[in-house]
């Protein structure tokens, strides 16, 4: 089986990496550079009109949407452990991992592309507070939900990838996340995986070679 991930530095596409190297595949990458407009190449929007990371490719086959993609990897490593096993422990991580998407992700764009959201003049910081109230709001949820654990399900899964994303990429804004401590620590548990290790090194390689 024959595996591409189409990533994009800092972007989620960074969850299926983890995940991938998580569950020991063997995998190639084929970064994605939005500044030159690669996700807007001809060859790139046959699979995916969307013109969004991640899309991974499985043997020629495009699959996109993080939620899918996790769900894929877990099914295809079992061993990694990814999702839980018991239909609603399974389903509980699946709930969470489309609150990232639907929920979290949402909340994050505007502070990148606040014109998507409002085009009257001058109202971009307006949309950029208006995201981060929401954004705190959900943070606030995850931080209740890590109270006296290490892991948002009991063990490490699917979930905490995608949030590790979600919180990270807030404080890459500069939110002020100093209310969230327990998420901070979920950060650092993170950052101490070898697998986010090998995506920080990769990500580094992959902004470096963006400046040339």
């Amino acid at each position: 089986m024959r595996l591409t991930l189409f990533y994009a530095p800092i972007a989620c596409s960074l969850v299926p990496y983890i995940a991938l190297t998580e569950a020991a595949a063997d995998f190639d990458v084929q970064v994605i550079y939005y500044r030159r407009g690669d996700h807007m190449s001809a060859e790139f929007l046959q699979l995916n009109p969307k013109h969004k990371v991640p899309v991974l490719v499985i043997d020629g086959t495009a699959l996109t949407e993080n939620v899918a993609i996790l769900q894929w990897i877990a099914r295809q490593y079992p061993q990694a452990r990814l999702l839980p096993s018991g239909d609603m422990a399974e389903f509980r991580v699946i709930s969470f991992l489309a609150w990232c998407a639907s929920g979290i992700h949402p909340t994050l764009t505007p502070n990148a592309l606040p014109q998507r959201y409002c085009d009257l003049p001058g109202s971009e910081q307006s949309v950029r507070r208006c995201a981060q109230t929401l954004l705190k709001e959900n943070y606030q949820i995850a931080e209740h939900s890590l109270g006296g654990r290490d892991w948002f399900f009991g063990e490490f899964s699917a979930a905490d990838i995608y949030f590790f994303w979600c919180f990270r990429r807030g404080i890459q804004f500069g939110v002020d996340v100093s209310p969230f401590p327990n998420c901070q620590a979920h950060l650092d548990r993170m950052s101490a995986r070898a697998s986010v290790k090998k995506l920080l090194a990769f990500e580094t390689a992959a902004l470096a070679a963006d400046k040339d």
